[in-house]
């Protein structure tokens, strides 16, 4: 097994010290960086928000929400140590400002929160999940009513195309209709090396 290999499996959930450069590559790719502020501009974030991100790797989309949200909170939850400490490390003084709180965990079990949620963000990880719609049903009991989730998504395995983009999308879309959300629907951005979807819907 070459080195790429070893790091590109460590992307699922980063551990050690291969885990380590997973994330600074997560952290420094240009696309994974556009991704997630096209992600995050599709919540159209309010000041007063109150959004949870699941598997927020090293924390590019979180520090971007916490350019926005001001009097709101941002939480994040991952089910990797070494995302955890990369994250907080980036987000330290809005930590530090409790305007953001970075939580070990998984999206089948969300720990309880003081308030319903706005929003929910998603960015490459939704895939990984094992009872989609399972765990969705749960999740949307955060939202206020109304409320918003997004699941964006770009392909990265070699040789992916726009149109593998646009399938996982549409079979995202069918988990959160299947969970119960409503007017879902599909956002595309086109991107190198491929496409990013955007997957909206509402409690």
């Amino acid at each position: 097994m070459g080195l790429w290999t070893k790091v590109s499996s460590q992307f699922g959930k980063p551990s050690g010290l291969l885990g380590k450069l997973a994330g600074l590559i997560m952290a420094s790719r240009s696309s994974n960086i556009e991704r997630s502020h096209w992600a995050v501009s599709m919540l159209n974030l309010q000041p007063t928000d109150r959004v949870l991100e699941i598997g927020f790797g090293p924390g590019i989309a979180i520090q971007k929400m916490s350019e926005i949200i001001q009097t709101g909170m941002i939480y994040g939850i991952d089910h990797s140590e070494v995302m955890l400490k990369q994250a907080s490390k980036r987000n330290r003084d809005a930590i530090s400002s409790d305007k953001v709180k970075l939580l070990l965990g998984q999206a089948s079990n969300l720990p309880p929160f003081e308030k319903p949620l706005d929003k929910i963000l998603d960015i490459n990880s939704f895939q990984f999940w094992k009872n989609p719609v399972e765990d969705l049903k749960k999740i949307r009991e955060h939202l206020k009513p109304e409320g918003m989730i997004a699941l964006a998504h770009q392909p990265r395995k070699p040789g992916s195309t726009d149109e593998d983009a646009l399938k996982a999308g549409k079979k995202f879309a069918e988990f959160l209709r299947q969970s119960g959300f409503k007017e879902v629907r599909i956002e595309k951005k086109s991107m190198s090396p491929v496409a990013t979807v955007c997957v909206l819907g509402l409690k």
